[in-house]
């Protein structure tokens, strides 16, 4: 008998047991699912402040990395048209110099090539020199002075007449 009751009794204590456990695991979701549907607690001055200068930190990083790129860009973009400017010079120079060279093959006095290549240059450049002079009145706004000097006299006469 004493088995008996000793087996009952561990019996009830394992029962006791699971029950006691399975309270504690439906307390545990309980305050879980408590915990997800409360809503999330409000942040301080001092956290918005610190997240603030984090986010700010981070963006003037982003900033200067992408101002860096940028300047090493135009650099070596400033470098490769330099190098491609005296390449198409020095082209160039090689072009003349093989049709005098040519001219001269073909009899032409080489006095009379070399003078008839520099005629050619020198008017070329003094074209492209007057095409500058008069695109130069692009660049002073014009049409825009003369709007807001309108403007600024339609103001005036507005004054002037109240």
């Amino acid at each position: 008998m004493k088995t008996a009751s000793s087996t009952v009794a561990r019996g009830n204590g394992t029962r006791a047991t699971s029950a006691h456990s399975d309270e504690a695991k439906f307390q545990s979701s309980f305050s879980e699912q408590e915990a997800a549907a409360a809503p999330p607690p409000r942040p301080t001055v001092s956290q918005f402040i610190d997240e603030l200068r984090a986010m700010l930190t981070a963006r003037f990083h982003l900033f200067e990395l992408e101002a860096k790129r940028a300047a090493w860009s135009a650099a070596y973009m400033f470098a490769m048209a330099a190098g491609a400017a005296i390449l198409g010079v020095t082209a160039w120079l090689i072009l003349v110099g093989a049709l005098i060279v040519g001219a001269i093959s073909a009899g032409v006095n080489w006095l009379l090539a070399v003078a008839v290549a520099i005629a050619l240059h020198v008017g070329a450049a003094f074209l492209l020199i007057n095409l500058v002079r008069k695109m130069a009145d692009n660049l002073t706004f014009e049409n825009t002075r003369r709007a807001m000097s309108r403007a600024g006299s339609a103001k005036t006469a507005d004054r002037n007449s109240v």
